[in-house]
Parts: structure tokens; C-alpha cells; sequence
């Protein structure tokens, strides 16, 4: 079932749920008779289920509304979703008295941030998890912004620093690469093919070691500021 051997009980049942919709469900498998009968799972996983024992009916209804709100973020993430129409949606989980939706989803909303993240995914995001803050009701909604921001700002450093980084190297390179390039002209009376200075200096860049190592060392050092801010963030909204 894709889980390891040391896997919590709570991980197993989730993740034999999981698969009993993906391969047994007959709305997805019409076909399929024999229903959950005939998993073709192994004796070791039988042996630890029938140990663990059957889903409740609140674990079960609480995979359902998981995978509802699985759905609801997909639309959300691709644009499907305005940040009104997600608060609309997430209000009426709240109106149900499902109010654990409102942190799941403001935990993914979260755990999706990402260092590299493009300016328009980082304001959907942030709206949306300050718009199921306003849910929420916790008071928590300014310190949310400041954590935001915090993490707004290192992003924004991030690839301004590594874009100024490279174009200083790649300013280097096609010096090198236009000298080099009227030494050519000069010694075949310009007969040889022109040269795309900023092309090859730019994949010059990309392929130096100097810059590779650069790279490397500035996105470790960036994604270990930028996890320890989405910890302060996600403290923040389990607050």
C-alpha cells in the first residue's frame, strides 16, 4: 500500500482507505464484483490491518471530508477559486461544525509555500490563509501577516541576490567572450560566423562550476531560513 513497515496504525488505515477508493470504489470500478475481497495485498499488511482493525465511522468520515478538501485546494492552487469563493466554501464546513477543516486546509494552504514560489502563487496562498483565518476567529490574523511578510521578504532576497549574482558573473563571461570574438574576426577578416554573445555567456554561467557551487550554497542557506520561518508560520496558526 506504499507505506513503511514502521508505519504508524493511523497511517496504515488512512492509506488502506486510500487505496480501497483508488482500486474498489464502484463508482470508479464499476466492473469490480468482488469489492474489497480480493486486495491483492500482503500477508504482512493483512496481518497488521486485522491487528489494527476496521476504519471507524469517524475515521472514515474524516478521510471523506479530507479528500473534499483535497479538491476544493486543486481548484483553489489552479485558479478555479477565488480567495471569496474558498472562504465561501470553507464557511460552510464551519456552519456544519467541521471547524477541523478550517486548519487543514489552513496548514496546506501553508505547507505549499514554497522558496521559489512566483509572486502570484505567493499572494494566492496568503490569501487564503489569512482568508481561513478570518474563520477561525483566533486573533491570530496580524501575527500571520507579519510571519507572511517575514517569509515574503526572504523569498524576494533570495532570488534578488542570486539574480544579481549571476548577472555579474555573466557580464564577466561575455567580456571574455566578445574579446574573444574580435580576436576571431581579426584573424579570419571577419569571415567566421557572428557569435551570440549573451546566449553563450548565459549558458556559460549555467555550466561553470563556480556558479553551481554558488547556487548550491545559496539555496541551502536560503531553505534553511525560509523552513525555520514556515515553522514560526504554522506555530503561529496552531496558536
Amino acid at each position: 500500500m506504499g507505506v513503511d513497515k514502521g508505519a504508524y496504525d493511523a497511517t496504515i488505515k488512512k492509506a488502506y482507505c486510500s487505496f480501497a477508493v483508488k482500486y474498489h470504489h464502484p463508482d470508479r470500478n464499476p466492473r469490480d464484483k468482488e469489492g474489497l475481497a480480493n486486495m491483492e495485498l500482503s500477508p504482512r499488511a493483512k496481518e497488521r490491518l486485522a491487528r489494527i482493525g476496521e476504519l471507524s465511522q469517524e475515521e472514515k468520515d474524516r478521510l471523506k471530508h479530507s479528500e473534499e478538501l483535497t479538491r476544493l485546494l486543486s481548484d483553489y492552487f489552479t485558479g478555479k477559486l477565488s480567495p471569496e469563493d474558498l472562504w465561501m466554501a470553507l464557511k460552510g464546513y464551519k456552519d456544519q461544525g467541521k471547524e477541523f477543516m478550517l486548519e487543514e486546509a489552513q496548514l496546506s494552504l501553508i505547507n505549499a509555500l514554497g522558496l521559489e514560489s512566483s509572486d502570484l502563487d505567493f499572494e494566492r496562498h496568503r490569501s487564503g490563509i489569512l482568508a481561513v483565518e478570518t474563520l477561525k476567529g483566533e486573533g491570530q490574523y496580524l501575527d500571520l501577516e507579519r510571519n507572511l511578510n517575514s517569509i515574503q521578504s526572504l523569498c524576494q532576497q533570495y532570488k534578488e541576490n542570486k539574480e544579481r549574482a549571476f548577472n555579474a558573473m555573466k557580464a564577466d563571461i561575455e567580456r571574455q567572450v566578445e574579446m574573444a570574438a574580435r580576436q576571431m574576426a581579426q584573424q579570419t577578416g571577419n569571415k567566421a560566423p557572428p557569435i551570440d554573445v549573451k546566449a553563450s555567456a548565459e549558458a556559460s554561467v549555467r555550466n561553470n562550476p563556480q556558479w553551481k557551487d554558488f547556487s548550491s550554497r545559496h539555496e541551502a542557506e536560503y531553505q534553511f531560513a525560509f523552513k525555520k520561518r514556515l515553522a514560526e508560520l504554522r506555530t503561529t496558526s496552531q496558536s
